[in-house]
């Protein structure tokens, strides 16, 4: 083979190896570009997972706030609708039952069930209100509490504290004439709160006594079961 001819087929093989890439390996820069493709598509679909889920975020937390509006919205109109029920003596109109709630402040002093002077006068003014409006009416007394542990006095728990509130409140009611065939005793202690007791504002609150005048052959439970469920 003479030197042109072999000139000739080496020119022709580096030819086609640059024309057609056969046996000469992959472009390094190709390879590069193909690389970074790949992560871009990668990236984009972890941005695209990462909206998605954004997304199902933000709705799940606009739901939840329209939820909590409703709710006190809900809660606004329960109360301006007990203010519009509560007359000028502080007694709240039901259906089957009415009802005041006194707060304990005014009746007995810290960790004691012994009724203050004025207490005293505040019962007598109930046991008016009670004999002139209610006679026909069964008297339920609930004593309430805040939860704040007993430690110095001589009760064994805020049940105990309770329980002896509302006796000393239905005796009283006694002593100044209303019937004690319609009186009846009861207590909550701390587990039926109006407000929170995380602050000294709900605990003032939760401190008091209820009274329910419940019409007779009514379930005053579920009457007054209804009621605690629309205040809160």
């Amino acid at each position: 083979m003479t030197r042109m001819t072999r000139t000739s087929i080496g020119c022709a093989g580096l030819v086609a190896c640059l024309v057609f890439g056969s046996g000469c390996g992959p472009d390094p820069k190709q390879v590069k570009i193909d690389e970074l493709t790949m992560e871009n598509d990668q990236l984009r679909r972890e941005m695209d997972d990462r909206d998605r889920r954004l997304n199902d975020a933000m709705v799940r937390e606009g739901d939840s706030a329209s939820t909590i509006d409703e709710l006190n919205q809900r809660l606004a109109k329960l109360r301006a609708d007990a203010d519009k029920m509560q007359g000028a003596d502080g007694w709240i109109t039901m259906p089957s039952f009415d009802m005041i709630s006194v707060p304990g402040e005014i009746l007995f002093r810290s960790g004691k069930a012994d009724l203050t002077p004025e207490g005293v006068r505040k019962i007598s003014e109930m046991a008016s209100d009670i004999r002139g409006r209610y006679g026909d009416r069964d008297i339920y007394v609930f004593g309430n509490t805040d939860d704040d542990p007993i430690r110095k006095s001589k009760w064994k728990d805020n049940w105990e504290l309770g329980a002896h509130r509302s006796l000393n409140v239905i005796r009283a009611l006694q002593s100044h004439g209303v019937a004690g065939e319609s009186l009846v005793q009861a207590n909550c202690g701390q587990y039926r709160p109006r407000d929170s007791n995380s602050s000294a504002t709900g605990k003032r609150q939760n401190r008091r006594v209820e009274f329910y005048a419940v019409k007779r052959n009514t379930g005053v439970i579920e009457s007054a079961a209804a009621f605690k469920a629309g205040d809160e």
